[in-house]
């Protein structure tokens, strides 16, 4: 017992160090320590404990609150801004790089006029980085380090990035169904949710003329075609996903102002994209 509390302290003091490197200056000291920590969280997580080895869990390190959304903002910062990588690496004529443990994705067709092969090696290098990072932060989820709900951060960039991580984010979302169903399908719907409340905020209520808007609506329909098989398994989550997807199109706008229709209301045509595959009794 000594022995592990001993390693639990340095395995924390060690956890702390790379958590501060998150914010250093330097792009590759950042992702280095974003990698480091990936794998510790991976290695001490839950699953230490399976085949008999209970007696380890003192040694069971979970992230707490602040460190989980540290991993997460960084996500959005070095993996998720990219958004023309999948042009560049189009360019080059080549799919993007395996990351291994995940599945190959689709191959990206040539798009434009071909870059140097310098600057062709460079953007793969960087995006083979990016993917390394998201299969790392994607792991944490899968084997339950992180809550299934924070996969929604992943989640609603699958249609955006498709070319880039669409085999990852594809391979996530198939390993999460069976974990939770249900709490996979609230997933979902939360990614679709937190994609409406970014567009409102940046456009006001009015946007479903908005190119943005019609890409949330294709996402919906990307998730939708998971629901496609085992109808009767998927019955419970979806209908639970319907229901709160319509409590979310109908909250009443804050402040004052009686009579104003819900500013959410057109989730319901997001929403929408899901109701093919309601069994035809709860379509009534």
């Amino acid at each position: 017992q000594e022995q592990l509390r001993s390693l639990k302290t340095r395995v924390s003091s060690f956890c702390l160090l790379c958590q501060s490197c998150l914010s250093d200056v330097d792009a590759g000291v950042r992702e280095q320590a974003f990698v480091v920590l990936s794998d510790l969280l991976l290695v001490f997580g839950p699953q230490l404990l399976r085949d008999g080895r209970e007696a380890l869990a003192p040694l069971v390190l979970l992230p707490d609150a602040g460190l989980q959304s540290q991993l997460a903002a960084f996500l959005m910062d070095h993996v998720f801004h990219h958004a023309c990588s999948h042009e560049e690496l189009s360019a080059t004529g080549m799919s993007p790089p395996r990351v291994p443990g995940v599945s190959p994705g689709m191959p990206v067709p040539p798009l434009s006029p071909p870059v140097s092969a310098e600057n062709s090696e460079s953007h793969i290098e960087e995006l083979h980085q990016r993917r390394v990072l998201l299969a790392g932060f994607c792991k944490l989820i899968i084997y339950n380090v992180l809550e299934l709900s924070a996969a929604s951060d992943v989640f609603k960039h699958y249609a955006k990035f498709h070319s880039d991580y669409g085999d990852i984010i594809k391979e996530t979302l198939n390993c999460t169904r069976q974990i939770d169903r249900q709490e996979w399908a609230r997933t979902l719907l939360l990614s679709l949710q937190q994609l409406m409340t970014e567009l409102l905020l940046q456009q006001g209520p009015e946007i479903r003329a908005a190119e943005a808007f019609l890409e949330i609506r294709d996402l919906a329909r990307r998730f939708s075609l998971l629901f496609s098989l085992h109808q009767l398994r998927n019955r419970p989550a979806l209908l639970s996903m319907h229901r709160e997807g319509i409590r979310f199109a109908f909250q009443e706008p804050p402040g004052p102002g009686p009579g104003l229709p819900p500013l959410n209301l057109p989730f319901l045509e997001v929403l929408s994209e899901f109701s093919p595959r309601l069994l035809r009794p709860d379509k009534a």
